[in-house]
């Protein structure tokens, strides 16, 4: 285009762009605020370091991390502190037992005779820790002896049984049932198992009526139980015989049979503040698992229990 005068007119044309800032969804800030943020966990840190360390582990840690920090002014490593300078071999101080009043404190194991090497040893070598042994102590790679009090209860425990045993030979009446009765002293205790067999039952069947054996057999036993520290405890086991309309079922029997035995025994001498638990486990234990229906799994366990130290 042209005007008057013959001069052209030049356009001009300006181009504005709006910039538009994240706003609070982005920018340098975050950076700036992660390194702050990690600046306090490293502050903190710091803080509860030197808290929680005693000063010659401080020094033990500014050593360590000093790769400039002479030999000689380093002092010994302290617990839970890294040795400086590796060692080829563990560290593990070698431990010496002695007992008190001994001269010399130990024998030298090298060196010449009658010296001291326990004593006379560099004070900086620290391969050695001296073990002083008192009384009923034992010596290292020794095992350990068993308390006298706790053989002394094991030993009672198997007179016991013993004497219970032999009373049941000797008692004419239950001769036909002696081989029923099972006495032994197990981890836990005196153990007492009185099972059914096939001809003589303890125990009416389905009921907890006691059979005459039964109830001969835990008047006897009642006297020996009651000389004996400890608590007892009762069990109440039965066969797998599938459960049916009408009749007590496996678990309320090995229950009430338990008690029943509780109960004669109470009377006939054992104190019942003494009883630890009175339980049925029905068929849930059984004694000859290949035969759920053996009479043998019929039975009650008797488990005289030690009083702990």
């Amino acid at each position: 285009m042209s005007k008057a005068g013959g001069k052209d007119e030049r356009k001009i044309i300006i181009k504005r762009f709006e910039v538009v800032e994240g706003g609070h969804h982005g920018g340098s800030w975050k950076i700036a605020y992660a390194d702050f943020v990690t600046a306090m966990m490293a502050f903190f840190l710091v803080m509860w370091l030197i808290n929680a360390t005693t000063e010659e582990q401080r020094k033990g840690i500014a050593n360590f991390f000093n790769p400039m920090a002479v030999q000689q002014d380093i002092p010994p490593p302290a617990e839970n502190v890294l040795h400086l300078v590796p060692e080829p071999v563990a560290s593990t101080p070698k431990s010496a037992a002695i007992h008190p009043g001994d001269p010399a404190g130990a024998q030298p194991d090298n060196g010449a005779p009658g010296t001291n090497h326990l004593l006379n040893r560099d004070a900086g070598d620290r391969s050695t820790r001296i073990v002083v042994l008192h009384d009923q102590q034992i010596q290292l790679g020794q095992p350990p002896a068993t308390p006298d009090g706790q053989e002394a209860q094991e030993a009672e425990l198997s007179h016991a049984a013993a004497q219970i045993s032999k009373a049941l030979d000797a008692s004419p009446q239950l001769a036909d049932v002696r081989s029923q009765v099972s006495v032994k002293v197990g981890d836990d205790g005196l153990h007492v198992e009185i099972a059914d067999s096939d001809h003589q039952p303890m125990f009416a069947l389905g009921s907890a009526t006691p059979t005459r054996h039964a109830s001969d057999l835990l008047k006897l036993i009642a006297p020996y139980l009651e000389k004996l520290p400890g608590r007892l405890s009762v069990s109440g086991y039965t066969d797998a015989a599938p459960y049916r309309p009408g009749q007590p079922g496996n678990w309320s029997l090995s229950s009430d049979r338990a008690v029943t035995a509780r109960d004669i025994l109470v009377r006939n001498g054992f104190p019942d503040r003494r009883l630890k638990a009175v339980t049925g486990y029905a068929d849930r234990n059984l004694f000859d698992p290949a035969n759920p229906l053996s009479a043998r799994n019929r039975r009650v366990v008797l488990v005289l229990s030690p009083d702990q130290p």
